[in-house]
């Protein structure tokens, strides 16, 4: 084809070709003029096959022209129909495929606007099942996989908010890790994150409150270090700590007071140096030893000592200035301990364990008198507490004769 080609004509190419083919119809009409005009030479057989065959081509012109007249598939069909050997079949075919392939086009136009105008999968689906080599089947099928993700993460979005639980937002991020509710879908799971804790926080909170005990509130500060009530829980516990330390103080001062002896309360000043009765102990414990060191008789520890080891020397053994040191310490804290202890001995048993009037008296054996009186005394009050015996006597403190015996 010439546009195809690109060839440009030559103006006077063209005039001369023009004159040449005016000259050719010229002759050519004169010649079918001619032949057309019955031969006086002519057999009537051959002048009636030529008329035929005129009446042929007239007819077969005139339905060709009928049919580029009307122009369809169906007047070119026609005219193949009825004339399947005529001049223009060749071109009546090409007509029938160029107008059918427009009819395709057209139709393909046709659904893929339909399918446009609803934009749904199914409609882009159907446009593909009739029109499978259509000219926008590729980018039905890209719309068809975009909508059905889509439509798939919708359904997933609406299943989630549905059940509206952090597992359910988690699962719709993991599954639909680029959907369209993605940031949404993580902001719900921090705030149900967060209430979730809340509501912990407050029910261990409620269950500490409802205990009321030093154990729940630390129990509780150690599993929310950072919840709403940790500061509460905490002066809770200090208050408790408070009341229990006071609670002691009283009841070890109420013990103090119950015993009455020096020991007792120097052991309250040593349990709670800082307790309220404090200074009315050390006040009482300094009395009654004042008063029990006078009640105590004095011993001559020294010539005790000393007549012991001249004791041990005449026995055949030997004694150093040290030993002598080793029986002074002994005697003297068996007398402080005597002295503490004073309160917790019975009358009969001072009168007749403290007997200065001995060979040679000591603390020590006093102490070791007054405690195995005092203890074997408790033990009668209290059998059921030892049992059926036998019976142990107590030892004296190891601290008294710690010095060397």
């Amino acid at each position: 084809m010439i546009g195809d080609s690109g060839w440009q004509p030559n103006p006077a190419g063209c005039a001369a070709f023009v004159k040449v083919a005016a000259v050719a119809v010229i002759a050519g009409a004169a010649l079918l003029s001619a032949c057309s005009q019955p031969s006086d030479t002519q057999p009537p057989a051959a002048q009636q096959q030529a008329a035929d065959e005129q009446a042929r081509r007239e007819a077969d012109e005139k339905a060709w022209a009928d049919a580029e007249k009307t122009g369809t598939v169906a007047a070119y069909t026609g005219y193949l129909q009825n004339f399947g050997s005529g001049a223009h079949v060749a071109e009546a075919s090409q007509r029938i495929v160029a107008l059918n392939e427009q009819a395709r086009k057209a139709a393909d136009e046709k659904a893929w606007a339909d399918a446009e105008k609803p934009g749904t999968a199914a409609a882009y689906m159907a446009y593909i099942q009739n029109f499978g080599g259509g000219g926008h089947v590729a980018e039905a099928r890209q719309r068809v996989t975009e909508l059905s993700r889509k439509e798939a993460d919708e359904k997933a979005w609406a299943d989630a908010v549905r059940a509206g639980t952090a597992s359910a937002f988690t699962a719709y991020t993991q599954n639909f890790n680029s959907g369209a509710h993605v940031a949404e879908a993580r902001e719900r799971i921090a705030a149900l994150d967060e209430q979730a804790r809340k509501e912990t926080d407050e029910k261990a909170w409620a269950e500490a409150a409802r205990a009321g005990t030093a154990a729940a509130f630390d129990n509780y500060v150690q599993k929310f270090g950072s919840g709403a009530h940790v500061a509460e829980a905490r002066q809770r516990l200090a208050a408790l700590d408070e009341q229990t330390r006071k609670e002691a103080d009283e009841n070890a001062w109420a013990d103090a007071l119950r015993a009455g002896t020096a020991s007792a309360f120097s052991a309250y000043v040593q349990k709670f140096g800082s307790g309220a009765h404090v200074a009315e102990a050390r006040k009482r414990a300094a009395a009654l030893e004042a008063q029990a060191r006078k009640e105590v008789p004095a011993i001559d520890i020294q010539k005790t000592c000393k007549a012991a080891a001249g004791a041990m020397v005449s026995l055949g053994g030997s004694t150093t200035e040290q030993d002598i040191n080793a029986c002074l310490d002994s005697e003297q804290k068996a007398r402080d301990q005597i002295v503490k202890d004073q309160g917790t001995y019975a009358a009969a048993d001072k009168k007749q364990c403290m007997r200065t009037g001995v060979y040679l008296p000591s603390y020590v054996e006093w102490l070791t008198c007054l405690e195995m009186e005092r203890d074997v005394k408790k033990m009668e009050r209290q059998p059921q507490g030892f049992g059926t015996g036998p019976w142990t006597l107590p030892k004296v403190s190891p601290a008294i004769n710690s010095a060397g015996r």
